[in-house]
C-alpha cells in the first residue's frame, strides 16, 4: 500500500480543513492487503475500488452521501491526528497503519491529538495525512457486528442536508 501512496503524496498541498479526493485506487494486491487486516466480516463486505483522499486536519461534516455502507480509511502517511466524532463523544487516534470504520452519516473531523475543536490556523502549512477511502457494504453480517437494524430504524437520521458547526460538530440550529 505504502508503494502506492508514493504518487499521491507527491500531489501539491490542498486547502487545511478540506478533505480532498486525489485519486482513485483499484488494485487487487492493495485490497487483498487490506482485506487480509479486518476482521472476516468486514473484509467479505469490503468492495474493491478505493480513493485516495488527503487532509491538513478536517472541519466537522459527515460523508451522507455514502449510502448504504460503512466507510473505512486506512492510513497510509502524515502525522499522528485524531478522528473525532464529537456527538457520540469518540476519538480514535490514527497514525500511518491504522484503520477506521465508521458510519458516515456520523459528524466527525480529523484532529490534531486532544484537540476538541476545529481551528483552520493549527493546519496552515501543516503536513496532510493521506488515507485510503474504502466502502464496507451493510451486509446482514455486518449489520449484525456494528448493531445496525435491517430498516435502518436505529441508525441517525442525519442527511447531507443537515447542517454541522465546522468547527466543532455540533448541529447548528436555524436562527442561530
Amino acid at each position: 500500500m505504502i508503494s502506492a501512496s508514493r504518487s499521491a503524496k507527491a500531489e501539491p498541498a490542498g486547502r487545511p480543513g478540506r478533505v480532498e479526493s486525489v485519486g482513485t485506487l483499484e488494485e487487487a494486491a492493495v485490497v487483498r492487503e487490506l482485506r487480509q487486516v479486518l476482521p472476516q466480516v468486514l473484509a467479505e463486505a469490503t468492495r474493491p475500488q478505493m480513493e485516495w483522499y488527503r487532509c491538513q486536519g478536517a472541519f466537522f461534516h459527515n460523508d451522507a452521501h455514502y449510502g448504504g455502507v460503512l466507510f473505512g480509511i486506512w492510513t497510509a502517511a502524515g502525522p499522528p491526528r485524531e478522528v473525532v466524532f464529537p456527538r457520540i463523544s469518540r476519538r480514535v487516534p490514527v497514525r500511518r497503519g491504522s484503520i477506521v470504520v465508521f458510519d458516515p452519516f456520523e459528524p466527525h473531523a480529523v484532529l490534531n491529538a486532544g484537540a476538541s475543536t476545529y481551528r483552520r490556523e493549527d493546519y496552515e502549512g501543516a503536513e496532510a495525512n493521506l488515507f485510503l477511502g474504502f466502502e464496507v457494504d451493510l451486509s446482514p453480517q455486518v449489520r449484525v457486528v456494528f448493531g445496525i437494524g435491517e430498516g435502518g430504524a436505529d441508525r441517525p437520521t442525519l442527511s447531507s442536508r443537515v447542517a454541522i458547526n465546522p468547527e466543532t460538530g455540533a448541529f447548528a440550529t436555524s436562527g442561530a
